[in-house]
């Protein structure tokens, strides 16, 4: 009788244990994934700037006119002392090429009692002018000649400085006006007194005049008009078609 009721003890006592719910074993967790790290948006390329069309230029500007100058013979063979001025543009007024003289260096060393604006062809006119005053000179007044005394080169102006008119060869350095000569031993001579002076100096004025014409297309004396009657006027101005014709008053 005891054993069978050990037996029914350990035969419940085994039921409890065959009914009980099993013990849940804990359910692994999977271990969490990394973020995935998102890729940056690129950043925008920039746009590229519209294409500006060149600003077209004004139609009224354009480009300075080239400046033509040309050199000088006598002044390049130190033949006349003094230097290349620029251009002159004043209005009715221009010289490509107008020089400042000082003094001549044929026969002698002559000098102008100012320095005068003139252009290369009266330069080479008056180079070979003074040569042969100064040979007159010692021909008629025993002496060369140390200074010239000039009255007016360029100016721009009407000729004889008349309101209308045509417009003066002094207003391109293509005149020059002589008033007199200061000689090696002191003595001066003017025009104005001795045109008709005394004998060697109105020989001298005179025989100044008639070479002048061969060597200018324009002189004008005393005799000329009362515009001249101080001083000889020298030019190159074109007369004629062919700009040969003289005029020599």
């Amino acid at each position: 009788m005891q054993s069978f009721r050990h037996f029914l003890s350990l035969f419940m006592l085994i039921s409890i244990f065959a009914t009980a719910p099993a013990i849940a074993k804990p359910v692994p967790v999977p271990a969490t994934k990394p973020a995935i790290e998102q890729p940056k948006p690129a950043s925008p390329l920039p746009k590229p700037e519209p294409k500006q069309s060149p600003t077209p230029e004004p139609q009224n500007m354009q480009k300075p006119e080239r400046i033509y100058q040309a050199a000088c013979l006598p002044l390049l063979q130190n033949e006349i002392t003094g230097k290349v001025l620029p251009p002159v543009k004043e209005g009715q007024c221009e010289i490509r090429s107008p020089l400042e003289i000082t003094a001549f260096n044929k026969p002698i060393s002559i000098a102008l009692d100012q320095p005068v604006t003139t252009n290369c062809t009266m330069a080479v006119a008056l180079n070979e002018w003074v040569q042969q005053a100064n040979s007159l000179a010692k021909t008629h007044l025993g002496s060369d000649i140390k200074t010239i005394g000039s009255g007016s080169h360029y100016q721009c102006r009407n000729v004889n400085n008349g309101a209308n008119g045509r417009v003066s060869e002094h207003a391109f350095a293509n005149a020059l006006d002589i008033m007199s000569f200061t000689l090696t031993n002191g003595e001066t001579t003017e025009l104005a007194k001795d045109w008709n002076g005394k004998d060697k100096q109105k020989q001298f004025w005179r025989a100044l005049h008639a070479k002048s014409c061969s060597l200018f297309m324009t002189v004008l004396g005393p005799e000329a008009d009362d515009a001249h009657k101080t001083n000889l006027h020298l030019d190159m101005g074109c007369h004629g078609k062919s700009c040969t014709y003289r005029i020599c008053q």
